[in-house]
């Protein structure tokens, strides 16, 4: 049976060349010059690949991309663009498109994209498959961010609490001064109820961005539990870090696409820059680097970010370049 395929674009030129090659490659292609149509179309027919224009009458492109992530999970979304930009590009996989690639386009360029997006689409299910079938056999569960809002909350009820005190608000103590406090309410807010360990741990770990041995300490003086529980708990997901991260966050992809394109020299080089390996901070506490496997990126291959930006197409001088803007910045400020 022949995959099928969708082609979303107000120009019957790109329509017809893309029925044409792919076509030839097995496909059952679908085209239509309308957003809305295309939207309707996923409703009944389930289409492996997705070509979308991305300036198009009506709709706009991510918005289509967006809507697709809920009505057509499963299927290889690809953006097209005369327009491009790394900012679009990166927009378009944070929408949830596998690929994103340039008009005019070969067709070789244009087979090449939708083969790799299907493929990478596919393991993506795989590894969800496994995940899930892991969970059953573990128990190892992902812990759900904890919103914002509710340490803002905690804070303010600090600082009310120390103003009635008539004590200095909690910007004014030290860090370690401060990070009991926030334990304290964060207890006094679950009823100190051993219960609730992983939300106090989650909500702690949220505010300081590790989980110290100190905390765990004060934590288990609180609940009335032993230390070694309690980091046993807590190292069970990996989610929780037990060291102080840096000041910046930097991740570097190894997958696929990033390796072929250069990432594990990019990888040796920020080693060797920064004299960290994966998972340490430096020793000025400026950074900290993570190693990933896929940062959905893969058309600006090789891709780092730092602090949830997006730096494609990177190498080691235009990285190294940007280190030394960020120690820069630093020392100014």
């Amino acid at each position: 049976m022949p995959r099928k395929m969708l082609v979303i674009d107000d120009d019957q030129m790109v329509l017809s060349s893309c029925l044409r090659i792919f076509k030839e490659e097995g496909f059952y292609v679908v085209t239509t010059t309308s957003p809305e149509e295309g939207l309707s179309l996923v409703l009944d027919t389930y289409f492996e690949a997705i070509l979308c224009d991305w300036m198009m009458p009506g709709l706009d492109g991510m918005e289509v991309i967006t809507r697709l992530g809920n009505t057509s999970p499963g299927s290889a979304v690809i953006m097209i663009s005369g327009y491009p930009s790394i900012g679009r590009a990166t927009e378009a996989m944070k929408r949830g498109a596998m690929d994103y690639i340039e008009k005019p386009f070969t067709p070789d360029e244009i087979i090449e994209a939708v083969h790799k997006a299907i493929q990478r689409k596919e393991a993506e299910e795989i590894q969800i498959i496994e995940r899930f079938g892991n969970l059953t056999k573990t128990g190892h569960v992902s812990l759900p961010s904890v919103d914002d809002k509710i340490l803002q909350t905690l804070s303010a009820a600090i600082d009310e609490r120390r103003r009635i005190d008539a004590k200095p608000s909690i910007e004014a103590l030290s860090e370690p001064e401060r990070l009991r406090e926030v334990i304290l309410a964060v207890l006094d807010k679950y009823e100190r109820n051993a219960n609730h360990l992983i939300a106090v741990l989650q909500a702690v770990h949220s505010y300081a961005g590790y989980l110290s041995y100190d905390s765990i300490g004060l934590i288990a003086d609180e609940l009335h539990m032993s230390e070694h529980d309690i980091f046993g708990t807590a190292s069970f997901y990996a989610q929780f870090k037990f060291e102080k991260p840096g000041k910046h966050l930097m991740r570097c992809c190894t997958g696929t696409a990033c390796f072929v394109g250069g990432g594990g020299v990019l990888l040796e080089a920020i080693k060797s820059r920064l004299n960290i390996a994966p998972g340490q901070t430096t020793e000025d506490g400026m950074f900290s680097l993570e190693r990933v496997a896929c940062l959905g990126c893969c058309a600006l291959a090789p891709v780092v970010t730092i602090d949830g930006e997006v730096y494609g197409k990177m190498n080691p001088s235009k990285l190294s370049r940007i280190i030394d803007k960020m120690y820069r910045a630093e020392s100014e400020g």
